[in-house]
């Protein structure tokens, strides 16, 4: 298996998700890996049903919040970090596309977002990534 050099972490805001910073936090530090957490904002609900500009706007700061919390977490624990907003229409599509674009060792994702309802057992996006991803994953609980 091939050093871990780069990390990539969804970031939704949820427990789940930090849950997962945390464990990249953990992981990358000795190994003086880079992490890159992201946020996808969506533009659009499905349906063809475009959002507004006003709530994209809204949607974006609370990417941006999401993100700047992070960069925060990992600077105390003195690893390299690099956030980013992501738009698209399928977060799960959005990510892995992001993930083949970039050279990532590993995904570390939260097993569940922050709707309870939208999986029973597994988080969507999580699942999605599970499934149609390259890069290996650990799905944190």
């Amino acid at each position: 298996m091939k050093k871990i050099e780069s990390i990539l972490v969804p970031l939704d805001g949820s427990k789940s998700s930090l849950k997962g910073l945390k464990l990249a936090s953990i992981i990358a530090k000795p190994l003086d890996a880079k992490i890159t957490g992201i946020n996808v904002v969506r533009y659009s609900l499905g349906f063809q049903f475009p959002v507004s500009s006003e709530i994209k706007q809204k949607h974006i700061k609370g990417a941006e919040t999401i993100i700047t919390e992070a960069q925060k977490s990992v600077i105390k624990d003195k690893v390299s970090f690099t956030g980013k907003i992501l738009k698209g229409e399928s977060i799960g599509k959005a990510i892995t596309k992001f993930s083949k674009t970039k050279k990532f060792d590993l995904i570390i994702i939260g097993s569940r977002g922050p709707d309870p309802g939208s999986e029973i057992f597994l988080g969507s996006v999580a699942n999605y990534l599970l499934h149609k991803s390259k890069i290996p994953i650990t799905i944190v609980k």
